[in-house]
C-alpha cells in the first residue's frame, strides 16, 4: 500500500508540475481493467506536437481470479509453452491473485492532429508485482499409506519488461477523450517465489525426500530453472536462473479528461 501511495503522489506531483498549458494534459481511467477488478489511472502530458510522456499505475486487491473458467483455459494455453513447470495440479478456481503495476511510456503521434490526439506508437516499460494464494495438491504416501497433501502456496511473481504498443486517442467533445490501446507486446524478466509453510517436523527425512521428488515429477519442475526446497518448515520454490517473460498489452479502453 505504501508503494501505491508513493506512485499516486508522484502522478499528482507530475500533474502539478507540467499541467500549465491548456488542454495539453489528460487524466484517464481504464474501464476495461475495472471489469477485472483493477483500478488503473494514467496521466499523459504532451511534450510537443508529435510526442507525449505517460505514466500509469494500477492496483488489484488479492481476491479470486476473475472469470476463473476462461482464466484456467488461458493458464493451460500458457502452461503448454513453459518448459520448466506444469500447473495441472493447481486448483485454479480457488486461487486468489492481486497485482500492482506501474507503466511509464513515451508516445509518438502521427496524423494531422497534434498530441495527445490521434494514432500513436508507444515505447513503454512495465513493472508488475503479482501476489496471491494458489492451492495445489500432491498425491504421495507415508509408511505405505496413500496420502493426498493439499498445499496452500503463497505465491509472488515480479516482472520487469519493455515493449511497443499501437493505439489511438480520440476527442470526445472539448474536454473528454477516449484512448484505445489497440495491440502491443512486451518482453523481459520474471522472478518467482512460492512457499507453503507446512510443519513437516513430524515426518522423517525419507518422507521429505520422497515428497520433494514427488513434487518435482507432479509439476515437471526443471531444476535448471527453478530451485525446490522441502524441509521441516515446508516447501519453497525460487528462481535458479533468470527467466524470460513475454506478454501482450492492448484492448484497453480509457476515458480521459483533458486540461
Amino acid at each position: 500500500m505504501k508503494n501505491i501511495l508513493k506512485v499516486f503522489f508522484l502522478i499528482l506531483t507530475f500533474i502539478h508540475s507540467f499541467a500549465q498549458e491548456e488542454k495539453q494534459s489528460v487524466v484517464k481511467l481504464n474501464f476495461s481493467a475495472a471489469v477485472l477488478g483493477s483500478a488503473t489511472i494514467q496521466y499523459e502530458k504532451a511534450l510537443s506536437n508529435r510526442m507525449s510522456l505517460v505514466i500509469g499505475a494500477g492496483y488489484r486487491p488479492k481476491k479470486l481470479v476473475p472469470f476463473a473458467k476462461n482464466a484456467g483455459k488461458f493458464i493451460d494455453f500458457a502452461d503448454n509453452r513453459i518448459d520448466y513447470i506444469t500447473l495441472d495440479n493447481v486448483k485454479k478456481s480457488e486461487s486468489t491473485m492481486g497485482n500492482f503495476h506501474i507503466t511509464p511510456e513515451l508516445r509518438f503521434y502521427f496524423g494531422k492532429q497534434a498530441a495527445p490526439i490521434g494514432l500513436y506508437l508507444a515505447i513503454f516499460g512495465r513493472y508488475n508485482d503479482y501476489h496471491g494464494d494458489v492451492p495445489v495438491f500432491v498425491d504421495t504416501d507415508y509408511k505405505n499409506v496413500p496420502v493426498r497433501l493439499e498445499l496452500p502456496v503463497d505465491t509472488r511473481l515480479k516482472t520487469y519488461s519493455g515493449g511497443l504498443m499501437l493505439g489511438k486517442q480520440f476527442n470526445l467533445g472539448k474536454r473528454f477523450t477516449f484512448d484505445w490501446h489497440i495491440v502491443g507486446g512486451h518482453f523481459g524478466r520474471v522472478t518467482v517465489h512460492g512457499e507453503s509453510n507446512q510443519n513437516l517436523e513430524g515426518f522423517d527425512d525419507d518422507f521429505r525426500t520422497r515428497l520433494r521428488n514427488k513434487i518435482l515429477t507432479t509439476f515437471n519442475i526443471n531444476e535448471n530453472y527453478l530451485g525446490l526446497v522441502v524441509d521441516n518448515q515446508g516447501v519453497r520454490i525460487d528462481n535458479a536462473r533468470q527467466l524470460n517473460y513475454l506478454n501482450l498489452r492492448g484492448f484497453g479502453f480509457n476515458l480521459g479528461y483533458r486540461f
